[in-house]
Order: structure tokens, then C-alpha cells, then sequence
């Protein structure tokens, strides 16, 4: 950006979670607006990686959403259009698991 600023509007890395009936995150996906049409003009931005949590019992993502840090806490819809698979999931904290890491120090 312009003085060195960083565009607002960025796509910013966010955590994102399944929640409802179908639970499966893809990769390479896009993320909608829930009610928005799965339209690549509409794309508020993209699931970059997915994995099993076997402490959480679900898949879990990180993605790249635009304002994302202040959309924790909303819903999105994701939309694999090559895997036909659509599913509702949830913008979190990108770290899902301890994040005071009360874990890695050994007092969790």
C-alpha cells in the first residue's frame, strides 16, 4: 500500500470451524457471506489448509478473510465448487487448541 500502510480490506489469517450438518472443510475452497450468491465478485476469501482435530472431535481450517481478526465470531458458508461440497462454519481465533499455552508449559 501507499506510505507502507497495509490495505484494511486485506484478507487477514482467521481460524474457521464447522457448524452445521456437513463438516467437511476443503481446502482451496472460497467463503461466502451466508444469503450471498457463490460468485467469485462475492468471495470474502479462501480456506488456505485443513485438519482433523482428534481433541476437538471435528476439522478445522485456516483461511484468509477479509477484515478477518474483526469477524471472529460470524458465520460464513464455504463453497467447494469442484468437490460440490458446501458447508456453514464459523470464524475463530486461528489458534484453536490452549491459547494461553498453558499446555506447552506444562501447567495446563
Amino acid at each position: 500500500g501507499r506510505d507502507g500502510l497495509m490495505d484494511p480490506a486485506r484478507e487477514r489469517l482467521v481460524g474457521i470451524r464447522p457448524i452445521g450438518a456437513v463438516r467437511q472443510l476443503t481446502a482451496g475452497a472460497f467463503l461466502f457471506d451466508e444469503g450471498e450468491a457463490a460468485e467469485r465478485a462475492n468471495a470474502q476469501g479462501f480456506v488456505t489448509s485443513v485438519g482433523y482435530s482428534p481433541t476437538l472431535g471435528d476439522f478445522l481450517g485456516l483461511a484468509m478473510v477479509k477484515h478477518g481478526p474483526e469477524r471472529i465470531g460470524q458465520r460464513l458458508r464455504m463453497v467447494d465448487h469442484l468437490r460440490d461440497v458446501t458447508t456453514h462454519c464459523e470464524i475463530v481465533d486461528p489458534v484453536f487448541f490452549d491459547p494461553e499455552g498453558a499446555r506447552m508449559r506444562g501447567d495446563g
